[in-house]
């Protein structure tokens, strides 16, 4: 697999071919380490690290140089950092953001609105996958803003470079449930808690008695409800304060966010051949044959490593 470099103005300059290449994307990071000798100083700040057809690329932001270790470390932006970078704010006088239309074209016109024609691009076929009043968090991270979006329409987010641009589009998001890995075919790590938080206390504006408070709970199924579940030694509760609330409805929402976040403790992370391939956002289950354990995630992040053009590609998973 050929890892690329060139220059400010996306002219290719060469392949790297001894060095170390290390991306992870998705819910966190979104940034690379590229690794040469010393004696290979061959990148600058503004290049471009990329593999054509891919997603695996982003710009370099800085340089270290290491005398001990005789190596110097590029370290950069992935094209899913720079979107993460950019802000989605509500035009001027607005709220909110409100955006309609073929996820294509939507995926268009937030590039343009976040000033990254130069180096995005969105795909000219349409998606045939419909945005409809989707309503934008106030001032929410691109790329983050992005797949939110894109999952409330069952969709995810491609990104391939081409030609000197990531081209983004908007697919399904693929459902392997049916098509269950298993630990006799490939490696995976699996970390099994049996009790989370099932009980959070949400408090909004207000003071005292007057301030707004909703209890949400996590049932046997993994479902928030306002319907307590567990009780005695198996309650576990927590407050999440949330004072800027706008509304009740407000509080709810990120409530439930909150009480979700506090039950991805179950983790997961894959190291697969290459007859598996999976985005960000697709669903996938697990099992382990000894213990039983099966999990049914949804990939997260992407850790990416390429070593003398060999790649490997982990992932880690979360809730849905």
């Amino acid at each position: 697999m050929d890892l690329i470099y060139a220059d400010e103005n996306k002219d290719e300059i060469g392949i790297l071919i001894d060095c170390s290449f290390d991306l992870a994307f998705g819910t966190d990071e979104n940034d690379f380490t590229l690794t040469v000798a010393i004696t290979d100083n061959c990148c600058s700040g503004g290049y471009w690290i990329y593999v054509e057809g891919t997603e695996y690329g982003g710009t370099i932001d800085d340089q270290k140089v290491d005398t001990e270790q005789k190596r110097i470390v590029y370290h950069g932006r992935t094209f899913q950092g720079i979107l993460e970078k950019k802000v989605i704010e509500p035009d001027t006088g607005k709220d909110y953001l409100i955006v309609s239309g073929d996820a294509n074209r939507v995926l268009e016109n937030i590039i343009q609105k976040l000033d990254l024609m130069d180096v995005f691009a969105a795909k000219q076929e349409d998606a045939e996958l419909d945005i409809t009043n989707y309503q934008f968090e106030r001032y929410t991270k691109g790329y983050q803003g992005i797949c939110d979006m894109l999952n409330t329409i069952g969709a995810k987010l491609h990104i391939e470079w081409h030609d000197g641009k990531a081209i983004l589009s908007a697919l399904p998001i693929s459902n392997y449930t049916d098509e269950e890995l298993d630990s006799d075919h490939i490696s995976f790590v699996i970390k099994k808690h049996f009790k989370a938080v099932n009980h959070l206390i949400c408090l909004g504006k207000g003071n005292l008695k007057e301030r707004q408070v909703i209890h949400l709970y996590m049932n046997g199924e993994g479902n928030v409800t306002k319907e307590q579940f567990y009780f005695g030694k198996d309650e576990i509760e927590e407050v999440y304060d949330y004072p800027n609330a706008e509304s009740l409805e407000e509080l709810e929402k990120y409530g439930i966010r909150r009480l979700k976040e506090l039950n991805e403790k179950d983790d997961m992370q894959l190291n697969l051949n290459d007859s598996y391939s999976f985005d960000i956002g697709d669903i996938i289950t697990a099992s382990e044959i000894m213990t039983g354990i099966t999990l049914t995630r949804v990939i997260k992040k992407k850790i990416v490593t390429i070593k003398k053009g060999i790649l490997k590609v982990d992932y880690k998973v979360g809730e849905k």
